[in-house]
């Protein structure tokens, strides 16, 4: 990550949504003409790959210590017991990052090297190796002879050291630099030498990740790093599309997702903290890559950020536990896949769960003074002169063009005077919007409860499909519940153990 947290990709992507779908009335289905990515590829599965595929790994900082306080505030109990907690979570392996203005530059200093060889001895002790993460915060790229010495002195000790996972150069980088680009074809060989047989790797992020993986792939195509490193902070359900386009960008060198995650602060929440980290490493999975790696262990404490760093509610919110040490619920999510078990598919379907008068998961657009309420377990839409919706990207996404889906949900109106369905909409990697399918619209007036249902299909260039509840015109309202997505079998297709997801309520709906 970088001093300045991008946390706004996800809420961005998400806003885009919502606006795609108040913008785009519906029925009319549209593909963009320009080349999309593929939907699969096949990556030659390398050794390193296998290797990378063991780890369980967690970003880290200590919670009243971030970026350069680590080693300022440098407190090695209290490093000790958050490496414990974060075994507790399943990791076997933990991120440390290094700052060459604090660590001591081009000499590293007696006492931070000190400190860093107890740090890997600590988490040794809980089972956890270590990635190092050299360069954070510097950009002295014309003083190469500096930055050899001050990587060999770093890694001197560890060289092939089988507590090194691997060997980060340096964090994010824009590979289009040509300072940067210069400096990471002179510098690469020299950190791999002093690491010996520990791989060492670069990474990028960016509004589009894979463009850079290309760029960077360019600018090292003489002398490559062992695998590439991948920070995700996208739309959740473009993440395996992009993962899937990175691979191919990159092979057959094997893709690491070295950082994915949402903040908690406002606007965003827990749940929708949960449901993002779930639906990135289902992609990751699907993709078969490793477990992505979470931003971070634990929330930040404002107080304790040093100079540089963003300071903001939700910059430092991405922990998955909260600073007074309580876990998330992305925490259990995170630990079951670490432990080994299948992702959660399952999205706040049935309107059980929500903060105040938003439901969980599910995120409302009311224009033009339109209402989106969260009652009674299930979600309204009312008064809706323009138009009004929710909308909520499910985990499980299809994985062909042309596989078929369907959504339906129950429906009823009150006093109904507009038009009221549900909805499949897709888009690109980029978010950007491609058609969608609706159902029938709900008949006006006070109905009982009704089954909508509709069917679709992955358009050509699709990443993923977002379900929407949608009202336009309506000077009543509408009410939607047990909301369900099915992503339907292929003849020769092998999909997931379970393919539908949401908690029906069990309240007797009846056409």
């Amino acid at each position: 990550m970088t001093r300045g947290r991008r946390w706004t990709a996800a809420l961005a992507a998400l806003l885009a949504v919502a606006a795609a779908l108040t913008l785009h009335g519906g029925g009319g289905r549209s593909t963009r003409a320009a080349a999309c990515d593929p939907w699969s590829v096949t990556v030659h599965q390398t050794s390193i790959q296998g290797r990378l595929m063991k780890l369980h790994l967690l970003n880290y900082y200590p919670s009243a210590a971030p970026w350069t306080a680590l080693w300022t505030d440098w407190d090695p109990d209290r490093i000790g017991a958050d490496f414990a907690a974060i075994a507790g979570l399943g990791a076997n392996a933990v991120r440390i990052v290094l700052q060459p203005e604090v660590f001591g530059y081009p000499t590293p200093s007696a006492d931070r090297l000190a400190q860093l060889r107890r740090s890997v001895e600590l988490a040794a002790q809980h089972g956890l190796s270590v990635q190092l993460t050299l360069f954070d915060w510097w950009d002295g790229y014309p003083d190469t002879a500096g930055s050899d010495r001050w990587a060999r002195a770093v890694l001197a000790p560890y060289r092939d050291d089988p507590r090194i996972a691997f060997v980060e150069l340096k964090n994010e980088v824009d590979p289009a630099d040509r300072p940067t680009a210069a400096w990471l074809r002179h510098e690469l060989p020299v950190v791999r030498q002093a690491a010996g047989g520990t791989p060492v790797t670069v990474s990028v992020t960016g509004p589009d990740p894979v463009a850079r993986l290309r760029t960077l792939r360019t600018v090292l195509a003489g002398d490559p790093p062992d695998f590439y490193d991948l920070h995700y902070y996208g739309a959740a359900g473009a993440a395996r599309a992009t993962f899937e386009a990175a691979e191919a960008a990159v092979a057959p060198a094997a893709l690491f997702v070295g950082e994915t995650g949402a903040a908690t602060g406002p606007p965003l929440s827990e749940a929708a903290q949960d449901l993002y980290l779930r639906s990135v490493e289902w992609a990751a999975t699907s993709a078969g890559l490793p477990d992505a790696a979470p931003w971070i262990f634990q929330d930040l404490i404002a107080a304790d950020v040093p100079a540089g760093a963003e300071r903001g509610a939700s910059a430092l919110s991405f922990g998955l536990l909260r600073t007074d040490g309580t876990a998330k619920p992305a925490a259990a999510a995170v630990r079951a896949l670490f432990q080994g078990r299948s992702v959660d598919p399952a999205f706040n379907g049935d309107f059980g769960q929500g903060l105040g008068r938003s439901p969980a998961d599910w995120s409302p657009n009311a224009v033009g003074g339109a209402e989106a309420d969260w009652d009674q377990g299930s979600a309204v839409l009312a008064r809706t002169a323009d138009s009004s919706t929710f909308t909520v990207t499910p985990v499980l996404q299809p994985t062909a063009a042309g596989e078929p889906v369907r959504m339906t949900a129950w429906a009823r109106g009150e006093r109904s005077t507009g038009q009221n369905r549900i909805a499949i909409t897709w888009y690109d990697r980029l978010g950007r919007y491609l058609g969608e399918d609706d159902s029938p619209v709900l008949p006006a007036g006070t109905t009982p409860w009704r089954l909508l249902t509709v069917d679709s299909a992955a358009p050509r260039c699709a990443a993923f499909a977002a379900l929407a509840l949608k009202s336009q015109h309506d000077t009543g309202q509408a009410r939607f519940d047990d909301v369900t997505f099915r992503l339907q079998e292929l003849t020769g297709w092998a999909r997931p153990a379970t393919s539908t997801y949401a908690s029906p309520s069990g309240q007797g709906r009846s056409v």
